[in-house]
């Protein structure tokens, strides 16, 4: 007897190369057979599938999950297992000051995995990127931030840094040399962000076509630049529309590209980037609460409107789904474990639907696109246990 099966999905894992309908089954917290379910077997508990997809639990690279500490900040589990997906890696939220906190109350006591990307900064963001103060090089302690994650080699598996237009007009690339400098030490990815951020009202702004081709002198393979498809200067896209030389060489050679949705996400830019060739290796959402309503913990979209937005673009199925399941396996050091259905795999798994429509996506630049087709969770599986989700309404985030 199996404990859980899912029967009659289609079954979509491109990390194996599967896209067949037929029946998944789990015993305990890994899958245990990929097929038909023969007849005379027996499962404790039953899903028909039929006219859903099954995907290996999805993998948000990008989210703000620490509720009530960052006033935008969400719980775990609201953008994790209720929104369809297994695991959150969250941005920045900590640093070495805050992590134990992070740790204790939004880590242990989350259905969802819940993995760190540390702040180079001393306690990470408290007020996103309002108190300009908190992400500069002066709070920075490459030796607290290296010590720590030899504590915690499970769950920080990177730095979050940055590398834009105000940060750049205040310090300089300072704070970035010193994010490598303790990636380096510590054995781990930096994971960069792009696109005017920082405030910098009494600093001469840099050109913004200078800041990425500086930037990526101190990347190496391995490291992510996030928000390819800002629509904000000091991108990956130059003024002029093209993508930075230096950009492609880059990712050529081992640096990744990361959609990172959320308000940074344009349509315009993200067809220009397209149009060029240049394909992102992650999707993630970028999912946060409002702004304009501190602590209200209040997220109005998620990892299921990025990939909308990009099906709506014309990016394949099976591409998007890969950038979600096996590609941030792959780079988080877990693809023996996640990113594909295969028997002694986790059983953490993503049901959802393809639903048909008359859809308009809206960024929030104002550029509208209109599309027949939307991707709509309906159940999540984190372990074998089995987690209902809420579907989001898309509003301005």
């Amino acid at each position: 007897m199996v404990d859980l099966v899912i029967r009659g999905a289609r079954v979509l894992s491109p990390a194996n190369g599967l896209d067949v309908v037929t029946d998944v089954s789990v015993t305990g917290t890994q899958i245990d057979d990929v097929g038909p379910f023969e007849p005379g077997k027996t499962a404790r508990e039953e899903i028909d599938g039929r006219g859903y997809l099954l995907s290996p639990g999805f993998i948000d690279f990008h989210v703000h999950g620490f509720a009530y500490f960052t006033d935008y900040g969400t719980y775990p589990d609201d953008v994790g297992v209720r929104s369809g997906v297994t695991t959150v890696v969250d941005q920045g939220s900590a640093g070495y000051l805050t992590f134990p906190a992070f740790h204790e109350f939004m880590v242990k006591h989350s259905a969802t995995r819940v993995l760190s990307y540390l702040n180079i900064g001393a306690v990470g963001t408290i007020k996103g990127s309002m108190l300009p103060a908190l992400h500069g090089p002066d709070t920075v302690d490459v030796g607290a931030v290296v010590e720590l994650i030899a504590k915690y080699p499970q769950i920080i598996k990177g730095i979050k840094t940055h590398a834009e237009m105000g940060g750049v007009a205040r310090w300089g690339f300072r704070v970035l040399q010193k994010a490598k400098e303790a990636a380096k030490r510590a054995g781990v990815p930096c994971y960069v962000h792009t696109g005017k951020l920082i405030p910098a009202e009494g600093f001469q702004l840099p050109d913004p076509d200078t800041i990425l081709p500086q930037a990526l002198e101190y990347l190496e393979p391995g490291d992510i630049l996030t928000h390819c498809f800002t629509g904000h200067p000091g991108g990956i896209v130059k003024t002029t529309g093209e993508v930075h030389e230096a950009v492609r060489h880059a990712t050529q050679n081992g640096v990744y590209l990361d959609v990172g949705y959320g308000e940074h996400f344009s349509f315009d830019i993200a067809q220009k980037v397209l149009d060029q060739g240049v394909m992102p290796y992650l999707v993630s959402s970028d999912v946060h609460a409002l702004f304009n309503r501190p602590h209200s913990l209040q997220a109005t979209y998620g990892l299921f409107s990025a990939l909308s937005h990009l099906m709506a673009l014309g990016i394949p199925l099976n591409d998007l789904i890969a950038m979600v399941t096996d590609h941030p396996a792959k780079i988080l050091g877990l693809d023996q474990e996640l990113g594909r259905i295969e028997p002694g795999y986790q059983a953490d798994l993503t049901l959802f639907r393809l639903e048909s429509g008359s859809f308009t996506f809206r960024d929030r630049f104002g550029v509208s696109v209109s599309a027949q087709t939307r991707l709509v969770p309906e159940l999540t599986i984190r372990q074998g246990v089995r987690y209902p989700v809420q579907v989001m309404e898309e509003s301005e985030v």
